[in-house]
């Protein structure tokens, strides 16, 4: 089952602050999730983690973090920053 992708509006504006390469990188691990998705052994190599309710994070290197929400059809990414960003960003949920 292939569910679609979404960026929020929110997700969108953080990543357009990031240089070129990285908002590459960015592109390539959304890539290499919607290919995954559905086949839980390539899951591993993601560096996917859950973190509450429904919303996982997924690493980009060794700072970066993609929030995302996965729901039945979709899957939302909602936040991009480091761990301490993503902590603050969770305690609002």
């Amino acid at each position: 089952m292939s569910r679609e992708i979404f960026l929020s509006e929110r997700f969108r504006t953080i990543v357009r602050e990031y240089p070129k390469p990285v908002r590459s990188e960015i592109g390539q691990a959304i890539n290499r999730l919607h290919a995954a998705l559905g086949q839980p052994h390539q899951h591993a190599g993601l560096g996917i983690r859950k973190l509450v309710k429904n919303y996982f994070e997924m690493r980009v290197g060794l700072e970066l973090r993609l929030v995302f929400r996965i729901e039945p059809a979709t899957v939302t990414f909602t936040f991009a920053g480091t761990h301490d960003e993503v902590r603050r960003f969770l305690k609002g949920r």
